[in-house]
């Protein structure tokens, strides 16, 4: 690290530790900067294998596009290079939008194209002997293939010709599952090309029981964790031996770059296998080509270097949205919910890694699985084993239990001070403005409780109604900023009612959404949550943590905020379960 920079980043972290002591912020949170201060390590070269830039169809206004929006990005975040695609060549002529991003890339030292290719018979694309001599010429390593929305089929004798030259000269390639026709089509492509080595991206965490054993007798089967979150993933697939398999791709612009960085930089694996993911296995797959330089933003915030260090964040952070198993499982049924170690035990030392210093749980299987009783009954016992600063929120159900009795089962339940909070869910099948609902409502509206809601309807008429009718409720809009159109519902409710909040999780972590919502409302009321262990928590926080905004504006969203929304509960609470930094000194 150069002397400038390490001033630069010793200043910011002064004025960061100087306002944590006047503001009695917690003996862990001042550790964690003074760490921060003594220690750097060497730079990763992180090496992106899969963005993509051009114009697209249904696009939102802000959402971004371009090649500067790109490099902006990867410059922010500290990512070295990337391989870059081009949605204009699947969506138009593919070998003259093949040499159209050659040529927009070619200023660019650190950014290589991804050519989209298709069989050559209905002369719309080369021969494989000329596109070898094309792709030599431009120095093109990587290729994608995109049989069901360019209309080919890859089984088809005639695409033969082309997949065995991609086969025989070890040509990288990308596609994504439903573009070879599934987990099976993919399964049956594997062994028959068994020296492409290829690249799955767009991979979703419910995938997992498809993705996972796949990897197993497939090594030239790769994949990316750009929309496959999961719960300690990269732990778990460093033991079982796969790593040589994974790689760092962020779909950028579309997606967050340090959303995904970050995933890497937490992981607790060690440091030779980071370095594999990030960029080393992409860059031998490639044969060698790789940026020349590795890069690191100069001006980046204590934050983002604490991210890169794999240390702490040395500020309060408060997790919004969190979801516990019973000790012990690694997964909850359902069409794919595996999830590592997401018991108290695994949930809690992944929060400690990260600097969390508390924040609200409930059970998975009382909102998922619809048993709200026993869920409810697994919140209190994670809650008997929880470090300091956690508490709970249960779910009611209107749907399996009668008016009389939810109007005993309520009282009976938050009658330990340590659960705060409401959390409906659509599962149960019921719209929250039902009157159904009410006597919970109404008993959060009398104790100044809070709700999470995951609306149960494609707007959110319901948190516009409950926020009016019940205005002593603090109502968050769980993963508001999901999208762009989420994000402008939630913007729209929240200029209306002043009780309302929006947590932001969810997996396509979208560029600039965060800043967006900031731009439209201030930074007053939006707040960190990860959906843990659904989600791994480390993406989420990195979409924060990489958000371009100024550190002021960060520290608000990942704990700051949280205390306007469970203030109105702390005086009854017991003092175990206020975040320390919630606490008066």
């Amino acid at each position: 690290m150069n002397n400038s920079r390490r001033q630069f980043i010793k200043r910011n972290s002064l004025t960061m530790l100087g306002t944590a002591v006047l503001s009695g912020a917690s003996t862990s949170v001042l550790g964690n900067a003074f760490e921060f201060l003594s220690q750097d390590k060497k730079d990763i070269l992180f090496f992106d294998a899969f963005t993509r830039i051009g114009p697209r169809k249904y696009k939102h206004p802000a959402e971004k596009w371009q090649l500067e929006d790109l490099v902006k990005a990867l410059n922010y975040c500290s990512v070295s290079g990337a391989m870059v695609s081009s949605t204009l060549s699947v969506s138009y002529d593919a070998m003259y939008s093949n040499l159209e991003l050659s040529k927009a890339l070619k200023s660019h030292s650190n950014l290589f194209p991804i050519w989209n290719i298709l069989p050559h018979h209905t002369n719309e694309f080369l021969p494989p002997k000329e596109l070898k001599v094309k792709m030599e010429e431009h120095n093109v390593r990587a290729v994608t293939i995109n049989p069901f929305s360019n209309g080919w089929d890859w089984t088809a004798e005639s695409s033969q010709e082309l997949l065995k030259y991609l086969n025989d000269n070890k040509i990288f390639t990308t596609t994504t599952s439903a573009e070879l026709g599934g987990w099976k089509a993919l399964n049956e492509f594997l062994d028959r090309y068994k020296s492409i080595p290829l690249l799955v991206s767009g991979i979703s965490w419910g995938e997992q029981r498809y993705a996972i054993p796949l990897l197993i007798g497939h090594p030239n089967f790769h994949i990316s964790f750009d929309r496959f979150q999961i719960n300690q993933g990269l732990e778990f697939l460093y033991k079982k031996g796969h790593i040589d398999q994974l790689i760092f791709a962020t779909d950028a612009p579309t997606m967050s770059v340090g959303a995904h960085r970050t995933y890497i930089d937490y992981a607790d694996i060690p440091e030779d296998a980071k370095a594999k993911i990030a960029g080393g296995n992409l860059i031998r797959l490639l044969k060698g080509l790789r940026p020349p330089v590795i890069h690191t933003n100069k001006e980046e915030d204590i934050l983002m270097t604490a991210v890169r260090n794999g240390r702490p964040l040395p500020v309060p952070v408060i997790d919004m949205h969190m979801h516990m198993l019973h000790e012990g499982l690694n997964g909850a049924g359902g069409t794919g919910y595996h999830m590592e170690n997401g018991g108290p035990k695994g949930i809690f030392s992944m929060m400690e890694r990260l600097g969390v210093v508390g924040g609200g749980f409930m059970s998975w299987n009382g909102v998922v699985s619809n048993d709200s009783v026993q869920g409810n009954k697994l919140v209190k016992e994670a809650l008997d084993v929880s470090p300091k600063g956690y508490w709970g929120l249960v779910t009611f159900s209107p749907t399996h239990y009668t008016q009389e009795e939810l109007s005993v089962m309520i009282p009976e339940v938050y009658a330990d001070k340590r659960i705060i909070g409401m959390k409906p869910y659509h599962f149960y099948g019921m719209e929250y403005h039902n009157q159904a609902y009410d006597i919970w409502w109404e008993y959060g509206d009398k104790n100044g409780l809070y709700a999470l809601i995951h609306a149960s309807r494609s707007d959110l008429l319901e948190v516009d109604k409950l926020a009016e009718k019940y205005q002593n409720v603090r109502w968050v809009i769980a993963h508001a900023g999901g999208s762009y159109q989420m994000a402008d519902m939630a913007i729209a409710v929240m200029k209306k009612h002043k009780n309302v909040f929006a947590e932001i999780t969810l997996t396509p972590v979208p560029l600039g959404v965060i800043e967006y919502m900031v731009a439209a409302l201030g930074d007053d009321r939006l707040l960190y949550g990860s959906d843990l262990p659904m989600r791994d928590p480390r993406q989420q926080l990195g979409w924060v943590v990489f958000a371009n905004l100024p550190l002021e504006s960060k520290k608000k969203i990942l704990g700051q905020n949280a205390y306007k929304v469970v203030e109105p509960c702390l005086k009854n609470m017991p003092e175990h379960n206020i975040p320390a930094s919630f606490r008066k000194s």
